[in-house]
């Protein structure tokens, strides 16, 4: 199997729970700092700024993201986050609003985001180490919402992979 220098962050990743995001309502500058330690490991150019104040401003703006409560954000608006935050180096930001607007509608949001983190996990560990693709989804009852969600996962998580082994492979060259 395969091994770049990155793999071994990549695969340790840990996707925080519903219960383990920040339960007390976070300002601007907070949320920025939260989600960059949070998610740094899977940005696919390190260089790239997880979130911007003008990227955040953004999501509420096109209604991505619900609007802060009195200029602070709540564990609701950090799993929104997040899941936008992965899905934006892949998606667009109208697919990443349908996507979470379909789930939202199926699900609560605590269930829907805890199934994003189960099967990211699941999908970055069968992606970088097994090279297996054919097990189970995580999802509690499988459902064209729950299939929608992990195809999205998997894209991603592909993605993520086949760029690492690019950039590993042309630092190999030079």
């Amino acid at each position: 199997m395969y091994k770049g220098q990155q793999d071994d962050r990549i695969v340790k990743f840990h996707c925080p729970r519903y219960v383990e995001l920040p339960s007390l309502p976070l300002y601007k500058d907070q949320v920025i700092e939260y989600i960059d330690k949070t998610l740094k490991t899977l940005f696919i150019n390190s260089e790239d700024k997880v979130l911007t104040p003008t990227m955040l401003n953004n999501y509420v703006k096109q209604k991505v993201i619900p609007a802060p409560i009195h200029k602070k954000y709540n564990t609701e608006h950090i799993a929104y986050l997040i899941v936008v935050c992965i899905f934006k180096q892949l998606y667009s930001l109208s697919e990443i609003s349908s996507f979470i607007d379909i789930q939202t509608k199926t699900y609560p949001v605590k269930d829907a985001y805890d199934y994003f983190c189960n099967e990211l996990e699941k999908e970055i560990k069968e992606v970088f180490l097994t090279r297996n693709f054919s097990s189970a989804s995580t999802a509690t009852k499988v459902t064209k919402e729950s299939e929608l969600l992990r195809s999205i996962i998997i894209s991603f998580v592909n993605k993520i992979y086949t760029v690492n082994l690019l950039m590993n492979e042309e630092s190999q060259n030079k």
